[in-house]
């Protein structure tokens, strides 16, 4: 239904208007930045919601900011998309980034107007191309375990860090433009954060092997520091750091070590770290008051949503946000992001996905307490990003939409905020499971995750058993480096287990196999996901006689 409508990525069986969901995409991919499509402002509860870029795979390891001005700064992964039946493949669109690359996307809310920048570069010659590095497999594919992370200084210059598994990365605009990438450096590198002091100098934070580390960039190269050692974060997906500086020049560093939520402080040209009472570790965000006091947001391998506050070193008082689905094993979950962010009078807003409602969550103690909602037309939305200017007007969260594999964003309509690209009110996207037919062929199961199965799904959409038998079901995960597994739900909101694994921490590594002992099961129509990508990987499940 939308293959005539070059470069629309919505899925073919979303719950949504095809046509003028459709339109709306494919004109805000194609239109030039300066010049974008007008539709209805398009809200939901008390956030107006839009899509900023659908172009190809748009919008993955989001980083938002606000400018000293009120513009609105995006930076975000541009790759490739896995091919989609029924879909044409979208076109290279002159004067607009290339995948794969690192984009920045910038503009004022007021007026619906963005532009959008590859900090990456593009190829000059021969076919229309990005220039990131790390960040795209040989197919063009989005690499796990990838990040961006956008500062905006005093002069409302741009500072874009990205970390990768071949490096740490970083461009600003110091000479007025991006110019060629930054080597921090070249080992493999996770959570990157960035921030600018007061003094002009620019901080990342990162992770690479078993050290948390901090790097700061004057006259023209780069100081590493190491903050502290941190065990078990070298493979997880969560193992964000967050770095902010305080008026008074002090860097601050947030992290995780062995499910503890670490916070680290540099004084006297030495670093020392307090924990925050209580399990977390994961996703970890960081702001900072006018005091310069830390306030950080995270989660535990529960899944537990935390925000905790200091009045000073070793002292914090913990609020309980919320609670999701549990993490894979030791390893966090890919679609985990926190964001917190204060205005000028220290009221908190805090941002994170819920993987268990499949939502982006959103709370703020301008009531006096912080108080969790979702966010509209966040369904299936990972890796949240929160950004609040200093009067409070401006709020701003981003985030992945890993179904459409498209940039949101969603602003408080305090003041009048005109948007460009909403979504068409109609309602919420879903993710019903793949329509299919089959019939059981005997008791002994098999499906397969193949090579990129994280986002083209299992190897079938079908499977179907023999009512009131057992029967064993054998899964073999041959997409490295992805973790994946089976789980077999009465319906798509996968609230009631019926077999398979036995939830998010029970993985399959890469190449390997494992079965699972399933039924018996009444005749019926059910469902199956992959735990860990159960936006991409799910499928029919069928009972019979």
């Amino acid at each position: 239904m939308a293959a005539a409508v070059a470069g629309t990525v919505t899925r073919a069986h979303a719950k949504l208007s095809a046509v003028l969901l459709g339109a709306a995409l494919a004109a805000a991919a194609c239109a030039p930045a300066s010049v974008p499509p007008t539709f209805p402002i398009s809200t939901g509860g008390a956030f107006q919601v839009q899509v900023v870029d659908a172009s190809r795979d748009a919008g993955r390891a989001p980083s938002v900011a606000i400018d000293p001005g009120g513009k609105v700064s995006v930076s975000y992964l541009l790759t490739t998309a896995a091919a989609t039946p029924g879909v044409l493949p979208q076109p290279a669109t002159p004067g607009v980034p290339y995948a794969p690359s690192v984009v920045l996307a910038t503009g004022t809310l007021s007026t619906a107007l963005w532009s959008r920048t590859a900090v990456t570069g593009t190829n000059p010659v021969g076919p229309a191309a990005g220039q990131a590095s790390g960040i795209a497999g040989k197919t063009g594919l989005a690499l796990p375990n990838v990040s961006t992370s956008l500062a905006v200084d005093a002069q409302g210059k741009h500072h874009v860090a990205w970390s990768t598994p071949s490096g740490l990365f970083y461009g600003d605009e110091a000479s007025g433009s991006f110019s060629k990438p930054q080597s921090v450096t070249s080992g493999q590198a996770l959570g990157v954060s960035a921030a600018v002091g007061p003094d002009g100098v620019s901080w990342v934070s990162f992770v690479e092997g078993s050290m948390v580390k901090a790097a700061s960039h004057s006259g023209g190269s780069w100081k590493i520091e190491t903050v502290a050692k941190a065990t078990g974060l070298s493979s997880l997906p969560a193992a964000d750091t967050a770095i902010k500086v305080s008026a008074a020049g002090q860097p601050i560093v947030a992290f995780g070590d062995s499910g503890r939520t670490m916070v680290a402080r540099k004084a006297g040209g030495a670093w020392k770290a307090d924990a925050i009472g209580g399990p977390g570790g994961y996703a970890v965000s960081l702001a900072l008051d006018k005091a310069g006091n830390p306030h950080v947001a995270y989660y535990d391998a529960q899944g537990g949503v935390h925000e905790a506050d200091s009045s000073g070193p070793g002292t914090w008082q913990v609020t309980d946000l919320g609670s999701t689905a549990a993490s894979q094993g030791a390893a966090g979950d890919p679609r985990w992001s926190t964001g917190i962010a204060l205005d000028d009078k220290d009221i908190r807003y805090v941002t994170w996905a819920d993987t268990r409602g499949n939502q982006i969550m959103f709370a703020t103690d301008r009531g006096g307490k912080l108080s969790p909602q979702p966010l509209p037309f966040s369904q299936a939305g990972a890796n949240p990003s929160i950004a609040v200017s200093g009067d409070g007007k401006t709020l701003v969260v981003a985030w992945y939409d890993s179904y459409n594999l498209n940039l949101k964003i969603a602003t408080s309509p305090t003041g009048g905020l005109v948007l460009a690209h909403p979504i068409p009110t109609l309602h919420q996207p879903s993710i019903p499971p793949p329509t299919a037919a089959c019939k059981p062929s005997g008791t002994k199961l098999q499906i397969a995750a193949p090579l990129n199965a994280f986002a083209n799904g299992f190897d079938t959409n079908c499977l179907a058993a023999p009512a009131n038998s057992k029967f064993t079901l054998t899964f073999a995960n041959t997409d490295p480096p992805q973790i994946h597994n089976v789980e077999i739900f009465t319906n798509s909101s996968a609230t009631t287990r019926l077999g398979g694994a036995t939830g998010p921490a029970d993985i399959v590594q890469p190449g390997q196999t494992t079965t699972y002992n399933v039924g018996p099961l009444q005749p019926g129509t059910y469902y199956f996901h992959c735990d860990i990508h159960p936006t991409t990987m799910t499928g029919t499940f069928i009972v019979a006689k």
